[in-house]
């Protein structure tokens, strides 16, 4: 039965797979490389979102020597649109890391993978089984999923994640530990997917408890959301807009509109005292825009200002409208500029 169920895994996977950019490569080390770049940038980000950037990043960054040498705010223009900057600059440090200190060559070493910056249990796992050829399992949503409904598992007991893991190690093909890994994600990625699973074409739907029993829920456990609220201050005057340089370490390296976590009265808040004189009173747009980062749940209400008459504090600025594009805009900015051109938002 294991044997059986990881050939007809790997028979699929050779027929099926999608022809993905980090899987066409010249020698192992390019490999190596693009296995690395496609796994920082799959962290939390589905596969049609990543191939366009991951294309244009390694035709500047086509390996670790170019990228150790980047600066840190062009690793970003690229990444730009692609969310979790973290990642970005997790990537140059490692980048810098392997070309200094074991010259250009990613250590095929499952610790020293996980002590570098942005590389947990699972990518590393990831990047010994795919580039490396080695005996791990990268576990991640599709897998976890797949492997749930073919043995009928349900996470809702505290050995979930251990049942997944003691299965996998039994059916997992003996020798093509990179192929084998890719065609799980596969499966999972094209075939035993979230809602309406393909069961009528899946290559193991005769193994499967799910399809047996007609039961594909195996509920998953949804992380906490934090709610938190900000006041986003609008000031637009003579072709500018305002922009804050943001201590918050999620947005810390980008141009953004200047926003307040709010736990009292716009009007309690000691504007001319703390950020900037204004003409007339704010205007609040008494509704809650919705924005998410993470597991953080931001809901905003844009506070617009009529004339912004002096700046007391230096992390405002302004930046005219035709400079905005050329800016490291944070995703979140462009989206609210974009609303408000959009919603014809005013102060009137």
């Amino acid at each position: 039965m294991k044997n059986v169920l990881s050939n007809k895994i790997l028979a699929w996977y050779d027929n099926h797979k999608r022809d993905l950019p980090w899987r066409s490569y010249q020698g192992f080390q390019d490999k190596i490389y693009k296995v690395l770049v496609s796994e920082f940038m799959l962290q939390q980000t589905q596969v049609k979102t990543v191939i366009p950037f991951f294309t244009n990043f390694i035709e500047v960054f086509p390996n670790f020597k170019k990228l150790s040498k980047a600066k840190l705010k062009k690793v970003y223009k690229l990444w730009q649109g692609l969310g979790y900057y973290s990642r970005a600059k997790n990537l140059l440090k490692t980048a810098k890391i392997v070309q200094s200190k074991y010259n250009g060559r990613l250590p095929a070493d499952f610790e020293i993978l996980k002590s570098f910056p942005g590389i947990g249990d699972y990518t590393a796992s990831a990047i010994m089984a795919i580039a490396f050829n080695k005996d791990y399992i990268g576990i991640d949503g599709n897998v976890e999923r797949f492997i749930a409904r073919l043995f009928g598992y349900k996470n809702n007991k505290k050995k979930f994640k251990n049942s997944i893991l003691l299965k996998l190690k039994e059916i997992k093909s003996k020798k093509n530990f990179s192929l084998f890994a890719q065609a799980l994600m596969e499966m999972g990625a094209l075939i035993c997917i979230p809602q309406n699973p393909r069961c009528n074409i899946c290559p193991v739907n005769k193994n499967c408890i799910s399809f047996k029993k007609k039961d594909f829920n195996y509920k998953i456990l949804k992380k906490k959301v934090n709610i938190k609220r900000y006041y986003l201050l609008y000031a637009k005057q003579k072709n500018k807009i305002l922009f804050l340089k943001s201590k918050k370490k999620l947005l810390q390296d980008f141009v953004n509109l200047p926003l307040i976590e709010y736990k009292k009265n716009l009007f309690n808040i000691d504007f001319k005292k703390n950020y900037f004189f204004f003409e007339g009173k704010p205007k609040i747009i008494n509704r809650d825009f919705v924005h998410n980062i993470s597991n953080i749940k931001m809901l905003i209400k844009i506070v617009l200002f009529k004339r912004i008459l002096k700046i007391n504090d230096n992390q405002f600025y302004w930046i005219h409208f035709n400079k905005i594009d050329n800016s490291l805009l944070s995703n979140f900015s462009k989206k609210f500029i974009k609303l408000v051109r959009t919603e014809n938002i005013k102060y009137v």
